[in-house]
């Protein structure tokens, strides 16, 4: 395979968890089938692809929220390494450089700090570029200039957004925009008091382990208690994910047809079928599949997967369904495709539901970030607008499912806890899960494309998916997420509240 070598500055922290995230994109925005070795200050990645490609690597520093940075195109099979510290800061100059052209083409007003922090990012990268001789001192001024980019970007943000929430208001039309939370576990007086302005709608998860913990043995009592007390709030009801076929949902006894894709479509389409029977006009919106793109608990080739998705639509329209339906994929950037045997994007699995024709009307992106498998590494403000963009090209209402850790710690009420008992190289806390969502939500709540946001995951205390991604904490304490949330969502939909 065809291979690209860099040097490692002193100033870069490469670990292994790195290694498995670190991967190529080509022209196309898909990530390519992508190997990583590291030998001291040489990392080496062997690349399914012959053309140029752009490098994605986490970046982590004590004062800064974690992100994911990218090279500009590199040519492969390089004969000199390239200074990956150097190709960062020369990817992140790049892109704010374009972003501000963007804005004082569009005349947009620019701070002078952000125009200063321009042309020392640049000086600084150019001085960095012509002392490659002396690396010490280019990976100095390297940093200088990436360090000055990325606060660059960070001050863009609210120009961006801004603009962006302008625009939609000009189109003069009421904006029907969901904001919710999805309920995975009972109602209880601790999660009452949230649901309340700014949000207007809740998910509630038939969880189907739960369900039918049994085969043809149903219980509904959880879902019904809950349904019932979102509408005395007054809230839009989603029911929904249906199907996830996690370890979380999937029933126990669903595994006895791991290798019998025929019996799964069966049990598949009686489930849907009673859920159909129990809920016709008693919900707003139907939620059917969750990252069955990626994260099953039952293994499938990547066209059972594709298959079972549109079974799943099939048999709630089989079923007389006439409903708004909704479907969400998991790892919407597509890490997991540096597999080898994995060839459909994310967004190519939603390309064939909207081609089927088989009555989509709404497409998910799961943000679960955090720095630990499966969740997602952190992404900035300008790298879901970018992805909120690309898939926008399908032409169907987009909505946004959002989570991230507040705790590094161990939580034995999360299916994919990372059990650690040493601190991870990122900064892990509340405060991190606030910025994030101060960063991330603009961009989500001022996409012209989008249509709603709900954060996936309520109640530490609670089992729940992912670890501390709770918006409440194990002893029913709000966050301070959730204020910071509020402020954004009142500062975009003042009329709502």
């Amino acid at each position: 395979m065809p291979k690209l070598t860099f040097r490692i500055s002193s100033e870069l922290t490469i670990s292994d968890t790195d290694c498995r995230t670190i991967h190529a994109v080509g022209c196309d925005r898909l990530v390519r089938c992508t190997f990583v070795k590291r030998a001291e200050d040489r990392l080496v990645l062997e690349v399914l692809e012959s053309d140029g490609v752009k490098i994605k690597v986490p970046y982590r520093t004590a004062e800064r929220t974690p992100v994911m940075l990218s090279t500009c195109s590199l040519r492969i099979d390089n004969k000199t390494p390239y200074n990956l510290l150097l190709e960062l800061a020369r990817g992140s100059l790049f892109r704010f450089r374009t972003l501000c052209n963007a804005c004082l083409d569009a005349e947009l007003d620019l701070l002078d700090i952000t125009l200063a922090l321009l042309k020392d990012a640049t000086d600084n990268f150019a001085r960095a570029a012509v002392t490659k001789d002396e690396p010490d001192d280019a990976d100095a001024l390297a940093l200088k200039s990436l360090n000055d980019s990325l606060e660059g970007l960070s001050q863009l943000e609210h120009v961006y957004a801004t603009a962006s929430h302008l625009a939609i208001q000009k189109q003069g039309q009421e904006r029907a925009f969901l904001r919710g939370v999805a309920l995975t576990e009972p109602m209880s007086l601790d999660i009452k008091p949230l649901l309340t302005a700014p949000l207007n709608a809740v998910m509630v998860e038939p969880s189907w382990k739960q369900c039918e913990p049994e085969i043809g043995h149903y219980d509904w009592q959880q879902v019904n208690e809950t349904l019932e007390s979102v509408r005395k709030q007054g809230l839009a009801t989603v029911l929904g994910p249906m199907f996830s076929l996690d370890r979380f949902t999937t029933p126990d006894w669903l595994y006895l047809w791991e290798n019998d894709f025929e019996e799964l479509l069966n049990a598949v389409q009686r489930y849907a079928g009673e859920l159909v029977q129990q809920y016709r006009n008693r919900v707003d919106l139907w939620y059917c599949a969750a990252g069955l793109n990626d994260q099953t608990a039952i293994s499938m080739k990547e066209e059972q997967r594709l298959q079972l998705l549109i079974h799943i639509i099939q048999s709630l329209r089989g079923s007389g369904l006439r409903a708004p339906l909704l479907v969400s994929f998991a790892k919407p950037w597509g890490e997991y495709m540096t597999s080898r045997d994995r060839e459909l994007a994310p967004i190519h699995f939603a390309e064939e539901l909207v081609r089927a024709r088989v009555g989509i009307t709404g497409i998910g992106l799961e943000f679960n970030f955090g720095e630990h498998p499966p969740a997602t590494y952190y992404r900035g403000y300008f790298d879901v607008e970018a992805l909120l963009d690309y898939w926008s090209l399908l032409g169907v209402p987009l909505f946004v499912t959002l989570s991230a850790p507040s705790s590094w710690r161990p939580d034995p009420e999360a299916m994919y806890d990372a059990n650690r008992q040493t601190e991870p190289l990122e900064r892990i806390s509340r405060r991190t899960q606030r910025e994030l969502v101060e960063h991330i939500l603009p961009a989500i709540l001022t996409h012209p494309q989008v249509q709603g946001v709900f954060w996936t995951q309520v109640s530490d205390a609670q089992p729940h998916r992912f670890p501390h991604a709770g918006l409440l904490d194990p002893r029913g304490r709000p966050k301070s997420s959730v204020t910071k949330m509020t402020e954004i969502i009142r500062t975009y939909f003042p009329e709502n509240i």
